[in-house]
């Protein structure tokens, strides 16, 4: 199973990787840090399961370097583009966030959650509210991805 990681939060990705490596031992689990990087690397090589933050900058970032806007639908974004190539992957949203968005486009991780059941079918696998100080997490993340790839 090859899993690819779209998070730029360091912390959180630790943690979701390490969690991945101790579970999912067969798996290829592979880090991208903004929209562009993972959109590429999703191009390039598609993966069974994409675990994807929502708030994403636009590029990568680094000492020294743009990163671009920070896009706060970004994970939204990354997969209407990939419906829009029709490339076929399964999505779980991991987002440390209760609410997405700015202004007339705030909504709630919920509202979030029913957006993408219903614009991406057969993509979207579901959503996983993180949070570093407990491990509902990893229970909610395990519930989703065995269910559709062991």
């Amino acid at each position: 199973m090859k899993i690819y990681v779209i998070e730029d939060n360091q912390l959180k990705a630790d943690l979701i990787c390490a969690y991945l490596q101790e579970h999912f031992t067969d798996a290829s689990i592979r880090l991208y840090g903004s929209f562009q990087t993972g959109l590429k690397a999703i191009e390039t090589t598609c993966p069974d399961i994409v675990l994807l933050d929502m708030n994403l900058p636009t590029f990568d970032r680094g000492p020294n370097v743009r990163e671009g806007r920070n896009r706060p639908l970004g994970g939204y974004d990354l997969m209407r583009k990939l419906r829009l190539r029709d490339i076929s992957t399964r999505v779980v949203v991991i987002t440390q966030l209760e609410h997405f968005g700015e202004g007339e486009d705030e909504m709630s991780f919920a509202e979030m959650t029913t957006l993408c059941t219903k614009e991406f079918p057969s993509m979207f696998v579901g959503s996983v509210y993180f949070s570093p100080s407990d491990n509902e997490w990893q229970d909610d993340l395990n519930n989703l991805i065995p269910n559709n790839y062991i």
